[in-house]
């Protein structure tokens, strides 16, 4: 058996697999034994090499696989869809050494793959040699059904027993489930996305390995433009510098040390700053990326522009804490909320972005090495984003800061069905959070119920929600149980027999 037919089964196979798994369901521990197959394929197949970036991606699409089992949240998901895309993309490339050029891989892989399946298929791979004759039999296919319909329109308006018969063939085709249909063929494509090989002379390049060190380029590293950059950079960067110490020290005066409030709202605050601190932080890296692009790394008359270069990267990693000043304030008077979580990650990404660039500049890597080493940076932060039941989290830490921090119940009321039992509470407490909240916010704004959820709207929202899932629960499929859900509903049904 040829080895393309081979992998046109297994892909067959897998489908069937997905169509099991997935048909009329949602996502859960279904995830894990389909990818966990997946992976014992390739294994199988002996397409896993023994490399940091396989093991990397492999090990990060089985962790997120775990993480959707458990917490069964939109963000393990989406991590595992990035893995997923990731180890596609090494596998096609297995001497690959960056993540960012994996993506890629696997986005041209994606597009080819319905082909790759026409081509892998023992009834079709005959009639699929050019791109002409792949035409004039599409062509020619798509004409038989379209004869066999209109002759029989003709018989069933000349035959009234032949229009019976049609009634009744029509009746079977009627009760077949379209859905499913869709799922195998969504899992088909899946499949040979998964263990199909598409690859290309322009893909083969982009995706060869390439060097972490930065070239120079000696018939030009002593030239007057060079010597000219060098003095423009150096009045830039330094300038540069005077000003982002003044905002440096401003933000370590007003926003780490004397930082006031007084319940106004801190939403311009942390959200407009900090998207303007971010964006000042990405310029000003660029700005370094743009001046040590070439040959002014090898030039001997580098030296103060490389120390005015680790002085801008240093504030700029002052500036990053000063925006993860504004966003604790944020949590300390407001709570957790998913951007503020967000914003966490992004910033500790970030500073190691910032101390990628430093590297760079300093012993001179390539925009390769930038690139290669940020995307697993933030591959990583993805991957330990993923880890954490976050509604749960963010409904116990929210209900624990009554009194003490804003409770936003409009918000809570949005959290998923795994925060429910830590958003069912007696109306007592919801009394004292009202209460706290208006104490904390009682600035020209003020705090009233034609603006924010009432207790008792709340306390109604949550417990209507409690019984639908309590009464859904049982009656869901095995297929898509996660962790934290059944959690939830042991704990919600503990507290109904309790009488809470």
């Amino acid at each position: 058996m040829r080895h393309s037919t081979k992998l046109f089964i297994l892909c067959v196979s897998m489908a069937g697999l997905y169509t099991f798994l997935f048909h009329g369901v949602g996502i859960g521990i279904n995830l894990l034994l389909f990818e966990a197959a997946v992976v014992a394929t390739w294994l199988s197949l002996r397409r896993v090499p023994a490399s940091r970036l396989s093991i990397l991606s492999v090990g990060g699409m089985l962790l997120t696989a775990a993480m959707v089992a458990l917490h069964g949240s939109t963000m393990t998901i989406v991590a595992n869809l990035i893995s997923v895309g990731f180890t596609v993309g090494v596998l096609l490339a297995p001497g690959m050494n960056a993540l960012h050029r994996a993506a890629v891989a696997s986005l041209v892989h994606l597009w080819a793959v319905p082909m790759a399946l026409v081509r892998s298929s023992p009834f079709l791979r005959g009639r699929t040699t050019g791109g002409g004759s792949w035409a004039t039999g599409l062509l020619k296919a798509s004409v038989v059904p379209l004869f066999l319909l209109a002759f029989a329109g003709m018989y069933r308006m000349s035959n009234p027993y032949f229009d019976g018969f049609m009634d009744h063939v029509l009746a079977i085709f009627n009760r077949l489930d379209t859905a499913l249909i869709g799922s195998f063929l969504v899992g088909l494509l899946a499949s040979g996305y998964l263990l199909l090989s598409t690859r290309s002379a322009a893909l083969s390049r982009w995706t060869a390995p390439r060097s972490d060190l930065l070239q120079a380029w000696p018939e030009v590293a002593d030239g007057q433009f060079i010597r000219s950059e060098i003095r423009m950079a150096t009045v830039l960067l330094a300038g540069l510098n005077l000003l982002l110490l003044a905002a440096n020290v401003l933000d370590i005066r007003y926003v780490w040390l004397d930082f006031k409030f007084n319940g106004q709202y801190l939403k311009q605050f942390v959200h407009e700053g900090t998207y303007m601190l971010l964006l000042s932080i990405v310029l000003g890296a660029a700005i370094v990326l743009y001046f040590f692009r070439g040959d002014l790394n090898f030039h001997k008359g580098n030296r103060m522009l490389k120390l005015l270069c680790y002085a801008w990267l240093g504030q700029n990693m002052v500036l990053a804490l000063s925006v993860g000043m504004r966003n604790y304030w944020y949590i300390h008077y407001y709570a957790l909320a998913y951007k503020r979580i967000g914003v966490v990650f992004f910033l500790l990404a970030l500073l190691i972005s910032l101390v990628l660039v430093l590297v760079k500049v300093k012993r001179g890597r390539s925009v390769h090495f930038l690139m290669r080493t940020s995307t697993a940076a933030a591959y990583c932060m993805v991957l330990l984003m993923s880890l954490f039941n976050w509604d749960g989290l963010i409904a116990k830490y929210n209900m624990a800061q009554a009194g003490r921090a804003f409770v936003h119940l409009d918000f809570l009321a949005t959290l998923s069905d795994k925060a429910l039992p830590y958003l069912v509470q007696p109306h007592g407490k919801l009394e004292l959070i009202a209460t706290g909240n208006a104490r904390l916010i009682s600035g020209a704004e003020g705090y009233s119920w034609t603006k924010y959820m009432t207790p008792e709207e709340f306390g109604a929202i949550i417990e209507n929600r409690s019984d639908r899932f309590l009464h859904a629960w049982p009656r869901r499929s095995w297929k898509e149980w996660n962790w934290a859900e059944a959690r939830a509903f042991q704990r919600l049904g503990f507290m109904g027999g309790k009488g809470q």
